[in-house]
């Protein structure tokens, strides 16, 4: 054997290694209504290639899965609706997707993945709005018309999410229709998106802080930028002035702009009851000390919604930090703290000499500034 047919030997082997090592998952479908030819689109991420034609109604295709992630099918073909349907994979798992016409959108998607049952009550809740929406849309019908249809679609979501777990699919449609809302001119139900998110950052697993950060923004978006105007050359608020720092370097960044001064740091946030009970607490105490070498500093993170925060902020006489979540995150790990409220108490050479978890009540307060700022 000569030494080229060795080489093409290995790489032969190497590639059905890789092949043998690659998970998939498969999915099947079929629809009467589907005319032969039609083009099956299919993927993850932002590649979606023709993975099969349709013949007699049916297809099938293999994707590469490594974990659970998103996939989208879609069609080519007469009848079938500018829309694509969410399925979720896993590898080794097979999908059926069956429909009795060409929404492919509002098929039955049986599955043993429990977010994909999650996307399946919330398509059966909004079925006869959705089925509205795509015929409009194979009717080229007026972009108003549709886009009214589409509004109240997106109500009929917010009505059922907070019934729902928080998954990959109902955070995936609280992404869509923050988005939606922040590129509007206007939302007409804003208030009800402003509830829902709140209620998933409070219910929402371990996983999901990126894309929940992400739902913030876009449901603050107009909010954020009227805020920023009005607090523009205010030195005691720092509104989202401090994202662009590490959250390892948060805390030293704040601290640094109290030197020779005692400091008493405030973790909380506008929904913590305990917080505010605080607040009121200690406003006696902080007339006491007026005048003395001492700063009340009050840090919240996003979940604080940026409009209430505002609000609550008057009558709340101290300087006040709206951080990110992940710096929030890092001073309260660096405070060995596990909620909220939590008090650090830093002396005039920059030491902590307190710390308490939850209100202490004033007069320890008091002792501890006290001996701090000398």
């Amino acid at each position: 054997m000569n030494k080229k047919s060795i080489i093409t030997m290995m790489l032969a082997l190497v590639t059905m290694t890789g092949l043998a090592q690659t998970k998939t998952a498969t999915v099947t479908g079929y629809s009467p209504a589907l005319k032969d030819g039609t083009l099956v689109f299919a993927g993850t991420g932002s590649t979606v290639p023709v993975v099969d034609t349709v013949q007699a109604g049916r297809f099938a295709y293999t994707l590469p899965v490594e974990e659970f992630t998103e996939s989208t099918l879609s069609f080519y073909g007469e009848g079938c609706p500018n829309s694509y349907t969410v399925i979720f994979l896993c590898p080794d798992v097979t999908v059926k997707v069956t429909g009795n016409d060409c929404l492919n959108p509002l098929w039955k998607v049986e599955s043993p993945i429990p977010e994909q049952q999650t996307q399946n009550r919330l398509t059966e809740y909004c079925r006869d709005v959705r089925t509205e929406a795509l015929q409009m849309d194979l009717a080229n019908a007026p972009w108003e018309k549709r886009d009214s249809v589409t509004l109240i679609w997106m109500k009929q979501q917010m009505d059922i999410l907070p019934s729902l777990p928080v998954d990959a699919a109902t955070i995936r449609a609280l992404l869509g229709i923050s988005e939606t809302a922040m590129i509007r001119k206007d939302f007409p139900y804003m208030e009800q998106l402003k509830e829902v998110e709140k209620t998933f950052a409070a219910r929402a697993p371990k996983g999901f802080e990126n894309q929940l950060a992400e739902i913030h923004s876009y449901v603050y978006a107009k909010d954020e930028q009227r805020i920023a105007g009005e607090l523009a050359g205010n030195e005691s608020v720092f509104f989202k002035k401090y994202d662009g720092v590490a959250p390892e370097n948060i805390l030293q960044t704040i601290l640094d702009n109290y030197k020779g001064k005692a400091v008493l740091i405030d973790m909380w946030a506008t929904w913590c009851g305990p917080c505010r009970a605080g607040h009121k607490a200690m406003a006696p105490l902080k007339e006491e000390l007026k005048g003395r070498n001492i700063k009340f500093i009050y840090i919240t993170p996003p979940s604080s919604p940026p409009t209430t925060w505002l609000e609550m902020i008057k009558d709340i006489d101290g300087d006040h930090y709206y951080l990110t979540e992940e710096q929030n995150h890092y001073i309260l790990q660096h405070f060995e703290s596990s909620g909220i409220p939590t008090y650090a108490i830093y002396d005039t050479k920059g030491h902590q000499t307190y710390k308490s978890i939850g209100f202490p009540g004033n007069d320890v307060i008091r002792k501890e500034l006290e001996a701090a700022s000398k």
